[in-house]
This record gives C-alpha cells, sequence and structure tokens, in this order.
C-alpha cells in the first residue's frame, strides 16, 4: 500500500507575536503593543505560525481541529499549563485554571463549547494525580478524576466520541513490593455527569496506555505498550468493539519504547512503534491495521532513519502525517499523498522534535513542538491549504 521516497524541504524558523488575553480569551483592549519581527514567508506550502509571547510557548504537546476555524494548542510556559486557541485569523493565549504544577499532554474535542485537555498536577505530598479540565465555550473548568495510584496518575491521550462519551488514557504507579514502582494502564470514560475507571484485559498487567482513536462510539482504540520501562516491552492495541476489549498484539520483536496511534487513508487504524537505542538514536516502524492483523508498512527511507516519529494523522482525503525528529535532530515531518512518503526537515532554529499534528478534510494540517539551542521554544506550523483565512 506505501511506498517511499525523500525529498527535503527548508522551513523558515517560527517568530513569536505578542497577543494580550482576557479571562475569556479574547484579546484584551487598551494593552501595550510589543516589538514582533515579520514572520517568514510559508514554504512548500508550509507556513510558520506567530503564538502569543505572553506567557513564552515552552513547548507545544497536543494539538486538536475541533472546527475549521477552530484549533487548540496544549503544552507548557514559562508561567506553566498552556492552552492556545485558533479563531481562524490568529493564536490567542487563553487563561487556565488556577491550578499549581500542572502537565497538559494532550486536548480533543466535539464542538467550540465542548473540549477536554488532559495530563496531571503534582499535589503537595509529590503525589501525582490525574488532571482534565473542559472547555465550554467560555472557560476551562477543572473536572474531578480518579487517581487510583498511591504515586503516579497521568493521562497522556484523549478522544470525543460525543458530548457524553469521552475517553482517556495513560499510566499509573504504585509501590509495589517496595523495590520498583508497579506500572498498570489507565483508562477513564466520561460519562456526561463524572469519569470512571474502565477495566481492560490489560487493567492488572504491567504495561502503560499512550494514545487513543475513536472512529465511532462502538469502535475505540488504544495503543500500549506491555510491560514495565525496565524491560524490553511490546507494542499492542486493545479494539472496544461497543461491548467488549480486544487485543491485537503487533508482530515487532525487537521491543518498542513509545508507541502512536492514527487512521490510514483507508480509515483503519495505522500504529507507529519507536525503539529507542539511546538518547539520539532511535528507530521508528510504522503498521497498518487489515482488519485482522498488523501488517508491516515499507517506508526504506524511514526504516534507515535515526529519528522518533509518531503521533500519525489523516486528514480524510487520503493524506497522512507522521511527526517527530531525527536523533539529536531539528525536527521533521513525512508525508503520505496516496502514492508516496515525503520527509520534510523544518528549519526550526534549534534541537528539538515534533510532538503534535492534526489534520482537516481540505488539507489543512498543524503540527508542534518545543526546539532551541539552549531554552526551548514552543512552535507551530501550518500547512496551507488556499482558503483566505489560511496562516
Amino acid at each position: 500500500m506505501f511506498q517511499a521516497t525523500r525529498r527535503t524541504r527548508r522551513l523558515a524558523a517560527v517568530v513569536g507575536a505578542v497577543l494580550a488575553v482576557t479571562a475569556t480569551g479574547v484579546p484584551a483592549t487598551g494593552a501595550e503593543p510589543r516589538q514582533e519581527s515579520k514572520p517568514p514567508e510559508c514554504e512548500e506550502g508550509w507556513c510558520p505560525v506567530s503564538l502569543p509571547r505572553d506567557p513564552a510557548p515552552e513547548d507545544i504537546t497536543g494539538l486538536a481541529a475541533v472546527a475549521d476555524e477552530e484549533v487548540w494548542a496544549v503544552g507548557r510556559s514559562a508561567a506553566g499549563a498552556l492552552t492556545l486557541r485558533w479563531d481562524g485569523r490568529a493564536w490567542q493565549n487563553v487563561p487556565t485554571p488556577s491550578v499549581e504544577d500542572v502537565k497538559l499532554r494532550a486536548v480533543a474535542g466535539s464542538a467550540r463549547n465542548d473540549v477536554w485537555a488532559v495530563g496531571e498536577q503534582r499535589d503537595p505530598t509529590t503525589r501525582i494525580r490525574t488532571l482534565t479540565q473542559h472547555w465550554d465555550g467560555r472557560e476551562w473548568t477543572v473536572v474531578p478524576s480518579p487517581s487510583p495510584a498511591d504515586q503516579k496518575n497521568s493521562l497522556s491521550a484523549v478522544a470525543v466520541a460525543g458530548p457524553d462519551d469521552v475517553w482517556a488514557v495513560g499510566e499509573t504507579e504504585s509501590t509495589g513490593d517496595g523495590r520498583w514502582p508497579e506500572n498498570r494502564p489507565l483508562l477513564q470514560r466520561w460519562n456526561g455527569r463524572h469519569w470512571t475507571v474502565v477495566p481492560t484485559p490489560l487493567s492488572e498487567v504491567r504495561a502503560s496506555f499512550h494514545t487513543v482513536v475513536v472512529r465511532s462510539p462502538d469502535d475505540v482504540w488504544i495503543g500500549a505498550l506491555v510491560g514495565s520501562p525496565f524491560e524490553k516491552r511490546i507494542a499492542t492495541a486493545l479494539r472496544w468493539d461497543g461491548r467488549s476489549w480486544h487485543r491485537c498484539d503487533v508482530p515487532d520483536k525487537d521491543g518498542v519504547d513509545r508507541v502512536g496511534l492514527g487512521a490510514a487513508p483507508d480509515g483503519r487504524p495505522l500504529l507507529v512503534g519507536v525503539h529507542r537505542y539511546s538518547r539520539n538514536s532511535a528507530r521508528t516502524r510504522v503498521w497498518h491495521w487489515t482488519g485482522s492483523e498488523w501488517t508491516k508498512v515499507t517506508v526504506s527511507y524511514l526504516e534507515n532513519y535515526n529519528g522518533d516519529f509518531g503521533a500519525p494523522a489523516a486528514d480524510g482525503s487520503g493524506r497522512v502525517w507522521l511527526v517527530g525528529g531525527p536523533g539529536g535532530g531539528t525536527g521533521g515531518l513525512f508525508e503520505w499523498d496516496g502514492r508516496r512518503w515525503t520527509a520534510i526537515e523544518p528549519k526550526t532554529g534549534g534541537r528539538g522534535r515534533f510532538a503534535a499534528v492534526t489534520a482537516l478534510p481540505g488539507g489543512r494540517v498543524w503540527v508542534g513542538g518545543k526546539f532551541g539551542r539552549t531554552d526551548h521554544n514552543g512552535l507551530v506550523y501550518a500547512r496551507r491549504d488556499g482558503s483566505p483565512s489560511a496562516p
């Protein structure tokens, strides 16, 4: 189905702009203007997009396109947790709830007034608790969520099936035998009133959930790693058919350290497994679900490429994107256009990697991550689709 080729493109670095915002994320009137540089021109259809600089973004960890002119980004800023909203013209910094020591890792939504962001919060006792917050169209509100373990409870991904049907995944760590913490996967579901922990076939196994994808209310997929961080781990997926969970192991014998899950052009799941050899050395493999098993996708350049790629996204019209970065490099993307894979290597101005991608039908794609030679800066690129409001 897939074949690979290489074509390198160079994009200019992002230059941030400053926006002052009110409590609801609308630009404040009378704010003192700040000096900003003119953003570089778009190249090859990809455009660097200015981000608010107060507070300065340090990392973009999650992106979600809720509508054509409604895109959300979450991550970290110099002041703490960060939420940004694209309104069709510019990114705005939207204030988060006054909760200290928070990390936001993912965001998803079903409508302009129904957006969820998830992550973790460290409490005064150093215990880490899950964090879920909801956007109702006016403000963010923290919503209580279960934290069953005595040490760590973290959420890494969220997906929305409907206003009253939301899934969030992550992992927990408990004291265990006193020598090594015991890690367990964590799955939570929102029913319109509260979050509850949902059992799965891996609930009592050393494992972690990394990502969740909703194809329909009765077709939900979870990307997981089985094993502890101190041993060889295998990649697997769990599929919800509306009644029960089914385990679908990936036949990768080399072990996997990180897993991503998205959609292929045919709508079926695409799984990406990353095996890290060292801090600056990694191998990425791509797998496609045929309906009964995982088959390896041939991406010859990626196979021999020292890079950590994942977070696949499809636009519904035959294109797929993988984002990440080369080992110790400056970030990169792979694009499938229906015929071949193309390598895209942006000039981001420093070391780092892309961590998030979201795509809309018609060609609009957003990617985000962190880059910098010393201090990291959160950056966002958009793939121009030719519409008047495109950045």
